[in-house]
């Protein structure tokens, strides 16, 4: 999908908040994406000692060596709107092999830069 065509979905999207992700699963136009989980790279103590994880350690699957800190209250993705496209394609690409542009009427920030939490996340468009 060219860049234009991207610009043209998110000026005519009927979302208040519009995203860009990616991820390993097949998703659909219309379907409303998982939620996310919050992934730690490091472990997470519940005492002093360091004895006790908090998180659990994430052996198999596509969040191999992260702790999983619980689901989220929607699905990551970065921000997108008609003037950033290109970046946050960029940005993404390595994160999964399928990218998503994705819309929701809820928000809340993340933990990274220009990461927003989209509830109830549905997939506009698979780019």
């Amino acid at each position: 999908m060219k860049i234009e065509e991207i610009r043209n979905l998110i000026g005519e999207a009927e979302y208040g908040y519009i995203g860009i992700r990616a991820d390993d699963r097949d998703y659909h136009t219309g379907e409303v994406m998982d939620n996310s989980h919050q992934l730690f790279q490091d472990p997470q103590y519940a005492d002093f000692e360091c004895t006790e994880l908090l998180y659990p350690y994430i052996s198999d699957g596509p969040y191999t060596g992260f702790y999983d800190g619980g689901e989220l209250d929607g699905t990551c993705a970065l921000e997108a709107s008609e003037n950033n496209i290109e970046e946050k394609l960029e940005a993404v690409k390595s994160y999964g092999e399928k990218i998503y542009l994705i819309g929701g009427n809820s928000m809340k920030y993340g933990n990274d830069v220009d990461e927003i939490i989209i509830r109830d996340a549905e997939v506009i468009a698979v780019l």
